[in-house]
């Protein structure tokens, strides 16, 4: 299905998933690529903070150039070459698999659904769906269609459910800083409140003593008085 298709045609396919690999190599972009390609920043950020930039849109900006540029299959080369650098294993994983499979597997047109299946199978158990579905794409794994579209339904819904988690965990998280936060509120103003008090009860204190002097200096006076 990928065996001899371009990076564009990948990238087109995986429009949804480019956010994905832009956020794996968004460091190699900035030092070697955005520091380089003046055009590229004029055109597509040229009302962006490039060292504040969202993956959200440093990934619409390559997917535009990709899709519009004369240079946009090396732009997409470049992304795949180094997210394959950064996911070896994978490399190495299927590398050893394929060889089981054939040993000139480069040779190879499309592996059969028995074959494919246990592929996929072990390579999602060890690197997740996600992962091995764009390794597949952007390696040009000669997967079925079939297989292909398993996959991807495998992958969309792993990734689904990763994100769910996340946003469990952030509103968790929310709730208890939310928590910690309410706490330490109530803390500071017990604090204040409190040494408001002291000071009150101390002032409270003073005055008492003073009216029992001045009291007593009343009873003196009067008891020199009627003396």
């Amino acid at each position: 299905m990928y065996k001899n298709a371009t990076y564009k045609k990948k990238f087109a396919d995986l429009k949804e998933w480019v956010p994905f690999l832009v956020e794996a190599v968004k460091k190699d972009l900035r030092n070697e690529h955005l520091k380089k390609d003046v055009h590229f920043v004029k055109r597509f950020l040229s009302s962006k903070n490039i060292h504040k930039i969202t993956t959200e849109e440093l990934s619409e900006a390559y997917q535009k150039a990709i899709q519009e540029e004369e240079k946009g299959e090396e732009l997409a080369e470049f992304i795949t070459l180094r997210w394959l650098l950064k996911n070896s294993e994978l490399y190495e994983f299927f590398e050893r698999e394929l060889n089981q499979i054939h040993p000139d597997f480069s040779s190879l047109e499309e592996i059969n659904p028995s074959q494919a299946e246990a592929l996929i199978e072990a390579s999602v158990r060890e690197f997740g769906a996600p992962h091995t579905y764009l390794f597949s794409v952007l390696n040009s794994v000669v997967f079925s269609r079939e297989s292909f579209e398993d996959l991807k339904i495998q992958a969309e819904r792993q990734q689904e459910r990763k994100e769910e988690e996340a946003r469990k965990e952030a509103q968790e998280w929310s709730v208890e800083q939310m928590q910690k936060e309410f706490h330490a509120d109530i803390s500071r103003l017990t604090d204040k409140y409190e040494k408001k008090l002291a000071g009150l009860q101390k002032k409270y204190i003073v005055d008492v003593e003073n009216l029992k002097k001045q009291v007593a200096q009343l009873q003196r006076k009067l008891h020199h008085k009627d003396s």
